[in-house]
């Protein structure tokens, strides 16, 4: 009988890509990120799993995922595959008003969380909120430590604004540089504390880590000795023994030796007040042209 393990929660990117430019986004959209994740690529990726690891809480995420022409097949595919799970799916609702139907598949679909991360005070976001208020009932809940608002079919619906994001690198985007710093400390002070990321069939610690190669190549720049430690992690594949997949479950929530990769409280340069670090794509595109 084949051994299989628990591990909490696990999101996956669905788009890259993102029509937003939040300066110290921890999964790098910040820097023109391109490309998406097909439902049939994304499938196998969660199937190769399926006789590994119970995964009773899958999150959605980009990116911006209603950028991905597959959003609904997504869903209802992550539904299929894991029906007893809860599905998470956070968008940050600048482009809400032209899909607006991805509420009624993550309600459709049932026991799921979605969420809108708002990183401007603009009116699409007022807009937003007043149009899922408007379309089904609510009753204000509090789930972990969390508001949120209980609807049909055991939809949650949450609502997040972020203070402040924390860059994973010192420097800039060519010339990136770890900051090799306690790792506790570092954890301590990570929006990213429980949040593995499926990738390429891989499980990472998290989306900076998981990226972290593919950002460096992208911008060219040379993988130099004090990025060998962080570039040869490899996180956990369906491959992995079950003694390798336990020790990362284990490790769910807690310190690992590449969180030195990134910034405590005392790097104040990589602490970046959120609402003053945010421009549309357009706008970096011009930027950077």
């Amino acid at each position: 009988m084949v051994q299989k393990i628990t591990l909490p929660f696990v999101e996956t990117m669905i788009t890259y890509a993102c029509n937003l430019s939040c300066a110290g986004c921890t999964n790098y959209s910040d820097y023109n990120m391109k490309g998406r994740v097909t439902w049939a690529k994304g499938k196998k990726w969660i199937e190769s799993w399926l006789e590994k690891i119970d995964i009773p809480d899958f999150g959605i995420m980009g990116g911006e995922p209603t950028l991905n022409p597959e959003c609904d097949e997504w869903i209802y595919g992550v539904r299929n595959l894991l029906p007893n799970s809860q599905i998470r799916f956070t968008t940050n609702a600048v482009n809400f008003k032209n899909k607006p139907d991805v509420l009624d598949w993550c309600v459709d679909v049932g026991n799921t969380v979605f969420k809108f991360t708002f990183h401007e005070d603009k009116p699409y976001a007022t807009d937003a909120m007043n149009y899922v208020f408007n379309k089904y009932k609510w009753k204000p809940i509090t789930e972990h430590g969390i508001n949120r608002w209980i609807g049909p079919n055991k939809t949650r619906f949450q609502i997040n604004a972020p203070l402040q994001f924390f860059k994973t690198y010192k420097g800039n985007f060519g010339n990136m540089r770890p900051h090799n710093n306690n790792p506790k400390e570092a954890f301590d002070m990570c929006i990213q504390q429980t949040c593995p990321l499926l990738y390429e069939s891989k499980i990472y610690k998290c989306s900076s880590i998981a990226l972290l190669n593919r950002v460096l190549s992208d911008w060219q720049q040379p993988i130099t000795k004090e990025w060998k430690p962080y570039t040869d992690y490899e996180g956990i594949s369906p491959d992995s023994s079950f003694d390798d997949i336990r020790s990362f479950v284990n490790n769910f929530g807690k310190p690992n030796k590449i969180c030195t990769m990134c910034p405590t409280k005392r790097d104040h340069d990589s602490i970046l007040d959120h609402k003053t670090n945010v421009i549309s794509k357009k706008q970096w595109m011009k930027l950077n042209a």
